[in-house]
């Protein structure tokens, strides 16, 4: 039997040895560390705020409940028409990473202003992500929102603030200076401090508002929004006269509440932070009050947090609030925003006793090319108890803008034969400011004329 030749152990030229064996691979090189300043963990808690409570994925099972949503679509892609391949200005990834910044900016007043932006963590050479700013609704610190931001955060950045009195923001200093025009220039300083601090591209604005923030919001398009509003979406309120619906729909009633209000202040300031703590301490009985009287349609459990919140509110700047809400009107530049097709999206509640069938009537004759989503088994509360048809709704809108601004760009393709973007350009706002916005924004100066 022939002697078997003992097997020679592989060392470094075991593939001379054996020559039919492949060559050996050098093993991959370790993952590159995370660029300096880049976070390690992803995280959307913002200091001002309590972390959501509805997971993100239950956002994208939506279901209207019987809701209708129209929107329009302002683009073609189908005619054939070859265009330029156009840089975006920000193109968030599936592995985004987000960062929340806390901030504080003074009123005129003095008053301390306090706002929060949650932001997809800086990148070098990437460019930063558009703006989108949320308006609270009166006596809210914003807690409404906390189950929309997986949406709107995925494409902007989102800025939120507290009015005077509200949140995080300091007591006003002077009561009797708080109005709708003077909250819209608090929103305003916001923005001028976000810039100057680097944190976020204002270039361009996408302003999403809620109850009175509706005419906070128009009111901030008449006076500043300039070339960079990109869009404007309205959940549940009115653009003016705020206490007239609460009135029955009686406009001279209204009035004459305000003119109370505004004849009482400190008596009345004094009284309603009486109102609140007692509301709180009975929010329970409160709450199935409201619910019997079909005023709230959601949970107790859901609510909470606004109750929690009445014990800070301040009761000067609520009636202030109040009082300047009936006197306030930006209807016009509801009609301005139309004229100039900037996107715009109006939800409305069948259920909603601070906006009936008036308001809508008045909302739509004029923004006919807006798009209104109507939610019949909504309350004022709808943004929680109707989340999903919102998220929905909000979705649509900001695919909306985004067809705008391509058809846009098409549009001064074929007027000017140019094959490049256009450089971006300082555009003067009616607060003597400038701003650098697109030109191909679908409004190019400021909304007051």
């Amino acid at each position: 039997m022939a002697r078997s030749r003992p097997r020679k152990k592989p060392g470094p030229n075991a593939a001379d040895v054996t020559p039919s064996s492949p060559p050996q691979h050098k093993p991959p090189p370790a993952p590159r560390p995370p660029a300096q300043g880049q976070a390690s963990s992803p995280t959307n808690l913002s200091p001002l705020r309590a972390p959501p409570t509805t997971p993100p994925d239950s956002l994208h099972k939506t279901t209207t409940g019987g809701s209708r949503l129209r929107v329009r679509s302002r683009t073609n892609g189908d005619d054939g028409v070859n265009l330029p391949k156009l840089k975006e200005p920000f193109t968030p990834g599936g592995s985004t990473r987000y960062e929340a910044v806390g901030g504080r900016v003074q009123a005129a007043d003095g008053t301390w202003v306090a706002y929060a932006l949650t932001r997809p963590v800086p990148r070098p050479g990437h460019p930063k992500a558009p703006l989108l700013v949320t308006v609270n609704g009166l006596s809210n610190d914003g807690f409404q929102w906390e189950g929309l931001v997986p949406t709107l955060k995925k494409e902007h950045a989102v800025l939120s603030w507290d009015y005077r009195g509200h949140g995080c923001s300091e007591n006003p200093r002077d009561a009797s200076k708080v109005s709708i025009e003077s909250l819209a220039e608090d929103m305003q300083l916001v923005l001028d401090d976000v810039d100057n601090r680097g944190l976020a591209s204002v270039a361009h604005v996408t302003v999403v508002a809620y109850s009175m923030g509706c005419q906070v919001a128009l009111e901030w398009c008449r006076q500043h929004a300039g070339g960079r509003l990109e869009g404007v979406a309205l959940i549940l309120g009115t653009p003016q006269y705020s206490l007239r619906t609460v009135m029955f729909g009686s406009k001279t009633a209204a009035d004459l509440v305000a003119t109370f209000l505004d004849s009482f202040q400190t008596p009345l300031a004094l009284a309603w932070e009486v109102s609140f703590a007692w509301t709180f301490a009975t929010s329970y009985v409160s709450h199935a009050l409201a619910r019997a009287l079909g005023v709230i349609r959601i949970q107790w459990a859901a609510f909470a947090p606004f109750y929690r919140h009445l014990k800070r509110l301040h009761g000067g700047a609520y009636n202030r609030m109040l009082v300047t809400g009936q006197r306030h009107t930006a209807m016009d530049v509801l009609e301005r925003l139309d004229r100039r097709e900037v996107p715009t999206l109006i939800v409305t509640g069948g259920k909603d006793f601070s906006a009936g069938k008036s308001v809508f009537r008045e909302m739509h004759f004029a923004a006919p090319r807006a798009s209104f989503v109507h939610l019949p088994e909504a309350c004022h509360a709808g943004m929680i108890g109707e989340r999903e048809a919102v998220t929905e709704a909000l979705e649509a809108f900001l695919h909306e803008k985004r067809e705008s601004v391509a058809f846009n760009r098409r549009r001064l393709y074929d007027a000017t034969g140019m094959n490049v973007s256009p450089p971006e350009s300082p555009v003067k706002t009616a607060g003597g400011r400038d701003v650098v916005a697109d030109p191909l924004s679908p409004a190019i100066s400021p909304i007051k004329e």
